[in-house]
């Protein structure tokens, strides 16, 4: 499966590879299997800004936020109207602290609470792709959408500063094990039969209510 031409208007380097290395107003086709190999692009970014920010390296935030809204432009024109309608705000939010990073009203806490809300819409958003590709029978990119909704679901918590219980981090650690025998041929049958994708999404709404976020995807 390929994406449509995805049109960059800010200079994006995502990988070192000058396929997807692209300039300001180009496009781009990609790959699927490969697109999502970057599902973790704002964890290593929002870890950067935060860092940057407390040494008041305010170029590196400014670089990092600019990536980082990208990244989620391009994730927002691939999901449902209403994820696709809050990713969109949040990039246009990060685009705009990024004109005015050294802004005195801006802290630490208020980029804290932007990275948490944004994990936890792109957990839902990857959790939308894990259900179209089990609706069809794509074992592999269910697995891999499933990594990345956990991925997230788990740096929504942290980003939160709250903790979840035993029961909730066992059920993601499992979920997560599965999502790596879905992208196994050998294991992916087993795995399914265990309908990891309709667990993770209770798991999801369980985890929503300790972090206090409302679930904006709905049903598919």
């Amino acid at each position: 499966m390929r994406f449509p031409a995805i049109a960059i208007t800010a200079l994006v380097v995502l990988t070192s590879s000058p396929s997807i290395a692209q300039s300001r107003d180009s496009f781009v086709e990609v790959d699927e299997a490969l697109w999502v190999t970057f599902y973790d692009v704002p964890s290593h970014r929002f870890r950067s800004i935060r860092d940057a920010f407390v040494r008041r390296d305010f170029d590196a935030v400014r670089r990092d936020l600019t990536t980082s809204a990208s990244h989620l432009m391009i994730e927002s024109g691939r999901s449902t109207a209403a994820l696709a309608e809050q990713l969109a705000k949040v990039s246009h939010e990060m685009t705009l602290m990024s004109g005015d990073i050294d802004d005195q009203e801006l802290t630490a806490e208020s980029l804290d609470k932007l990275f948490a809300r944004t994990h936890w819409l792109l957990a839902q958003h990857y959790l939308y792709h894990a259900q179209i590709s089990r609706d069809a029978n794509n074992n592999r990119m269910a697995g891999r959408y499933l990594w990345a909704t956990t991925h997230h679901m788990e740096r929504a918590v942290l980003w939160s500063d709250t903790r979840i219980n035993r029961k909730l981090t066992s059920s993601l650690e499992e979920l997560q094990e599965l999502s790596v025998q879905l992208q196994d041929k050998q294991s992916a049958a087993s795995a399914r039969e265990q309908k990891p994708v309709i667990r993770v999404e209770a798991v999801l709404k369980e985890i929503g209510k300790v972090i206090d976020r409302p679930v904006v995807l709905k049903n598919q």
